[in-house]
Parts: structure tokens; sequence; C-alpha cells
């Protein structure tokens, strides 16, 4: 048994190693492809990026697990059942079931595993990478000035030069606009040549002008008629400025802005927040019964009714049916009507406003409980696909990473459908979350047991062949069907 127990653990622990970073490696390579724009030409310091990289991969663990469980165990017993060694195991009566059961001790603990990473390190790894992200993303683009093109990423000022030397720092037929004064180009600096150096601490950014000359529009003084404007020109021989690159640098946001996102949260802050909103929620059920206390209250003090010092006499009537608007005075019920409808309109108000809170409640509530129960679903999806993988593997009897591979991809596109179809429509709240966010493993762990109970009785053969034999009356059906008719 120990001897069996090593055979089939590094069997299984060799392929679900390498799968994992395999499929870790792809899901990084996607998020690439989707987030190349925000990253691409910002000028980001090398250990930025292995940063985003680093929290990105920590956050897509819970996805990539379940596949390469699955794609290992297909491997696994694939390779087993290739080299006949399942064959043997069950000639010495060993049932399949007893070859899974160390495989299954060791998912079992890859689940568990993935529930506390889930749990404890997810929502800090995705806190850093959606911090992170976000400042990325309002990182202005790097330094760079081409030539022939106005070059406006320096605030308030806009710079052209004609032509930059790659091999040092010298330029020609530089213009410069000054719009420091938010007055339009009342300052403008041309110079034939110049020098362009960016200061060791990567702070400021150093242009020394040379053979230029200065134009500079002046405000007209008191005295002036406002139809002329003094100007003044200044020709130099050299003319140095500097600009501040302070804003290029990455600015890190607080981390507390985040925390209240969903993703960012374990169980229990989940819990707390959820109970937190239903309080909320049962208090603003109560809105209506309060309005109509407070709008009777306020009927009950109007003038009107006070004036006719029958107010108990007028609610009583409103208790037999009698309609309010008789028991007034003729020339008070214009008043009355005026100020009922004002109130209805307010209160149609208030309550169009309570709905809407109450809805966006609803939907805050939603997104706590599905990433709650995702916690649990990605960990139970482990063992599901396992039952599904191990099975298969006996069944098709192939080792590599060929022909497993396709059948694994299939498998895991199918759960990933029901995944994303039961979450969605979760958060639409046409289902229950629990309903939503345990489909896949509600539909496929049937499969998969029903799957290892035919292997394990040696009878999962007929499953090819009986199908085919089935199918093999439909399929010339339907080939009399497409045959053309004879002339």
């Amino acid at each position: 048994m120990k001897k069996l127990t090593n055979l089939t653990v590094f069997a299984f622990v060799g392929p679900f190693i390498a799968t994992f970073f395999v499929v870790l490696f792809v899901i990084l390579i996607q998020f690439l492809w989707t987030y190349v724009d925000d990253l691409v030409g910002k000028g980001l310091e090398w250990y930025v990026i292995l940063q985003l990289l680093f929290f990105a991969s920590a956050s897509f663990v819970p996805t990539a697990l379940p596949l390469a469980v699955l794609l290992s165990s297909i491997m696994a017993f694939g390779k087993l059942a290739e080299t006949y060694e399942l064959v043997a195991l069950k000639s010495a009566g060993i049932s399949l079931a007893r070859v899974m059961v160390p495989m299954i001790t060791v998912v079992s603990l890859i689940a568990v595993g993935d529930f506390f990473f889930s749990n404890n390190m997810i929502p800090v790894a995705n806190l850093k990478f959606h911090s992170l992200l976000w400042d990325i993303r309002q990182q202005r683009p790097a330094l760079d000035i081409r030539e022939g093109v106005f070059y406006g990423g320096i605030k308030d000022y806009s710079i052209r030069i004609d032509k930059k030397d790659k091999n040092s720092q010298k330029i020609e037929g530089v213009t410069i606009y000054d719009h420091t004064r938010n007055d339009g180009n009342d300052v403008v600096m041309v110079a034939k040549s110049g020098e362009m150096n960016i200061t060791p601490n990567q702070r400021w950014l150093a242009i020394k002008l040379y053979d230029g000359t200065r134009y500079e529009e002046m405000q007209p003084g008191a005295g002036s008629n406002g139809k002329t404007y003094p100007a003044s020109r200044l020709k130099f021989k050299s003319y140095e400025l500097k600009f501040d690159l302070s804003d290029f640098k990455l600015a890190r946001t607080k981390e507390d802005l985040f925390k209240e996102n969903s993703v960012m949260l374990n169980i229990n802050q989940l819990q707390f927040y959820v109970d937190s909103l239903r309080k909320i929620e049962s208090r603003k059920f109560g809105v209506a019964k309060e309005l109509t206390k407070s709008y009777l209250l306020a009927l009950r003090d109007t003038t009107v009714l006070k004036r006719d010092k029958t107010a108990n006499v007028i609610f009583t009537k409103i208790a037999q049916s009698t309609p309010l608007l008789n028991t007034l005075p003729i020339a008070e019920r214009k008043n009355v009507i005026v100020r009922a409808a004002n109130s209805a309109r307010a209160l149609k108000e208030i309550l169009h406003q309570q709905g809407d809170d109450l809805e966006n409640m609803r939907k805050e509530i939603i997104k706590y409980q599905i990433e709650w129960h995702r916690k649990f679903a990605i960990s139970i999806a482990c063992l599901t696909l396992f039952f599904i993988g191990a099975p298969l593997g006996a069944i098709i009897r192939k080792g590599g990473i060929g022909y497993p591979t396709v059948v694994a991809i299939i498998m895991f596109l199918i759960y990933y459908i029901i995944s994303i179809i039961g979450e969605r429509t979760a958060k639409e709240d046409a289902i229950n979350v629990a309903i939503g966010m345990w489909g896949s493993t509600i539909v496929l762990m049937p499969i998969g047991l029903y799957l290892t109970y035919r292997a394990n009785r040696d009878s999962i053969v007929f499953s090819y062949r009986n199908m085919l034999l089935k199918l093999r009356p439909i399929l010339r059906l339907f080939q009399r069907s497409i045959k053309p008719a004879s002339i």
C-alpha cells in the first residue's frame, strides 16, 4: 500500500506542479494583453511592473488551481492506464477507488489550501494589485518630445523641436510657448539650437537655448485706450529653462480607499458588510409607515383644521369613509388641494429615492454574497474536477500532454461557462446567489461521481462503443435525408 501511495501521488504531483505554473503563465499573458495599453508609454520602473505582475499572479491562483487539478488528474490516470499499471492493480484485487484514495487526500489538501489562500492572501493581493493598477492608469505618459510635433505633456508649456540628435543632448529649431499666466500665447521663445538634459534625480528637465528671442505680450497700462498692447522682445545668446517633472513620477494612492471593495475582503469582513447592509435595508422598509404617520400629524396640525375646531370629528369621519374635502369650507378647499398635491409630489420623490437606495443596497449585498460563496466554491471545484478528470484519464488511456489537454480544456470550458452564467444571473438577482455560485458544482459533481462509479466497476468502456451503436440508426437516417434524390 505504501508503494501504491507513492506511485499514485508522484504520478499526480509532478504533472500538477508543471501544469499549474503553465496555466498561471497563460492567464498572466492574457492579463498583459488586456492591460498593455495602460502600461506602455508610462516610463514605469522595472520593479513596479514586477510588483504588478506578482500581485496579479497571486490573484489568479484560485482560477489556475482547478484547471491544473483537472489536467494533472487526466494525465496521471491516463499514463497509469496507458502503461497497464491500472490493469495490474485491478488484477491484484485493488479497485480504482482504492487507487484514487491517495490522490483524493492530496487534492483535498490542495482544496483546503486554496480556501485559506483565497480567504487570507487573495484580499491583500487584490488590494495591492488594484491600487497599483489605479495609480498606473492615472500616471501621465513618459516624457517623449518628438521632432516636428508640439509636445504638451509638461503642464503650462508647449514645446516643439525641429531636430534632435539621438546620440547627444543637442536640439535644433526650438519653439516654446509659455502658458503659465493662462492668457493665451502671450510668451513665446524661439531659438536656433539648444541642449536638453534631465537632472540625476529625475526631478527637473533643463533646456538651455542658444541664439534666440523671447517675445512677450504685456497687459495695457492704466492710461491705455484699450486698442494698443505693449510687447517686449529679448534677444539672447543663451537662456536656460527648468521644468518640474514630479508629475511624471508614479504617485501612490492610499490603499484604505479601496478596502471596502468586495474582492478585497475575507469571509468575516464580507459577512459583516452583508449583515450591516441588511440592518439598514430592514430599517428602510419602515419608511412608508413613518411617512404616513408624519403626514397625518402634519394634517392634524394644519391651521384649517384648527380653525374648524373639529379635528376629532374629521378623523372620525375619515374612519367612516367620509370624504375629508367635504368637511372643509368651500373657500379653503383649493388651498387644501394645492397643499395635498405638493405633499404627494414630495412623498413620491422621497419614495423614489428610498427605492433607489434599496436597489443599490441590494446590489451591494449580492456582490458581497457572491465573493463569500466564491471562496468556498472554487475550493470544492478542485474536488469536483478531480472526480471528472481521474475516471476520464482511465477512459482515454493516454498520458502526456496531447489528448489529455484537449479533454481537460473541454471539461474546464463547460465548468467555466456554467460558473459565469450562474454568477451573472445571480448578479442580476434572477436566481439565488448560492444556486448561481454553486451551479457548476451541482451540475458536474454528479457526473464526476457517476464516471468514478462506472470506472470502478470496469464498465466505463461501454460509453464509446455503445453510444456509437445507439447513434448509428440516427446517423443512417440523417445520411438518407441529405442524400440527393435520384433522377
